[in-house]
């Protein structure tokens, strides 16, 4: 009786040692989520784009948290929602940086033109001096150069599903769409071998379709808006779902 006992326990672990073995950790995902993010806040996207940084922390952290958990979907899930809104804060505080500078260079503009009226207007009513001394050139100040843009990743029209993958997370990549609401174009666009649009499978190839005109792609955003099948409340960050 004992030994049947020692057997039964000794198959339990031998089973359990291979289902956690069968769980691959996202270190990479992890990896590239943590730099993109902290490329963002060395842009300045925590101040020039706010909400948008806000959110791809708060994903990393969450997908942190289920990576210590050991819920690797989860964590997947999470750090590519945290790539997606970091990208999106660099662009944004790129775009906020540009303005601020315009903003600067017209109020400096405006100033030098209120100097130099003033001047005119002042050596106009002021007799003119035995001797004008020239005046000193300010030196020409350069502005410094702006950091490299992020280079856009390549465009792809198939892709090789990989294993923790879903239509949501393969449509938020950059080289496929950058956006996880047209993932309805992918199911629409694969049907002869996507049966059930909450299940892909590792090794299938996936067409994805270019070329699709404004309305479609909105049409598309409506469809993943209202569908049940990634729902949005769950899906996105919880400080975004709750505005």
């Amino acid at each position: 009786m004992f030994c049947s006992v020692v057997r039964s326990l000794l198959v339990a672990v031998s089973l359990m040692g291979l289902v956690s073995g069968c769980a691959v950790a996202p270190r990479e995902e992890l990896g590239g989520a943590q730099r993109i993010v902290a490329r963002a806040y060395s842009l300045g996207a925590d101040h020039l784009a706010t909400q948008h940084y806000q959110e791809a922390y708060e994903a990393l952290k969450r997908g942190e948290a289920h990576l210590n958990a050991g819920e690797y979907e989860q964590a997947r899930s999470a750090f590519a929602i945290a790539d997606h809104f970091a990208r999106v804060s660099i662009q944004a505080a790129q775009e906020e940086q540009d303005r601020l500078e315009k903003e600067l260079k017209a109020r400096e503009e405006a100033e030098r033109r209120r100097q130099l009226e003033a001047s005119q207007e002042k050596a106009a009513t002021s007799p003119a001096p035995p001797q004008t001394a020239q005046k000193a050139r300010a030196p020409e100040t350069r502005p410094a150069p702006e950091p490299p843009p992020e280079p856009e990743p390549e465009k792809v029209s198939r892709y090789d599903v990989q294993e923790g993958d879903t239509l949501w997370l393969i449509s938020i990549r950059p080289e496929v769409y950058g956006d996880p609401l047209l993932w309805p174009v992918l199911y629409r666009a694969n049907r002869d071998q996507i049966k059930d649009p909450r299940r892909v499978y590792e090794g299938q190839t996936l067409e994805v379709p270019r070329n699709m005109t404004e309305a479609e792609l909105e049409e598309a955003r409506e469809q993943a808006r209202q569908s049940e099948i990634f729902p949005i409340g769950q899906l996105l960050p919880q400080s975004s779902s709750n505005k």
